[in-house]
């Protein structure tokens, strides 16, 4: 008899990776406590450790967000303050300078 060799499709994904790797994380096969659909305590340890894990992770991330958004504010608000302050200067030079052309045009009419 000849025995033919099985090529795997490329396209097609690799089950027996994914199960062996499942079977290695204890989560399929033989061994790995679940028996008649018992989950261990290890098993819920380990899970509960990632939830709250993913759940640190997630408070640090929103932490920092709001941390980031309040800076993004703040400075919006000092950019405001500056421009304002930039406005209220400009603002003076032009007065200051109108002020003393109107006092030059009122000198020049007392001459007369």
């Amino acid at each position: 008899m000849a025995r033919r060799r099985q090529q795997q499709d490329p396209a097609a994904p690799n089950t027996q990776a994914s199960f062996l790797g499942a079977q290695e994380a204890g989560l399929l096969g033989e061994n790995t406590g679940v028996q008649g659909g018992n989950i261990t305590s290890t098993k819920v340890e380990l899970i509960s450790s990632m939830v709250l894990t993913i759940g640190y992770s997630l408070a640090t991330l929103s932490n920092i967000l709001a941390l980031q958004e309040e800076e993004a504010i703040e400075q919006s608000r000092s950019s405001d303050a500056q421009n304002q302050n930039v406005l209220f200067r400009q603002m003076h030079r032009h007065l200051s300078h109108l002020n003393n052309r109107l006092d030059s045009i009122e000198r020049k009419m007392n001459r007369y």
